[in-house]
């Protein structure tokens, strides 16, 4: 990914930074709230189910 987006490596100013930083921190949560809604939403099959 690095040679596709060298903003990502090497920012060039500090907003910049905190924008790559912040975008990190995004994708982590959408992927643990994914992860606890796949979760859930096996447990309302299975208690639906029975």
């Amino acid at each position: 990914m690095a040679e596709e987006e060298p903003l990502l490596v090497d920012p060039p100013t500090q907003d910049v930074a905190i924008h790559v930083r912040d975008y990190s921190r995004f994708t982590a949560m959408l992927k643990w709230g994914a992860i606890v809604c796949l979760i859930l939403g096996f447990l309302v099959l299975l208690i639906i189910s029975s």
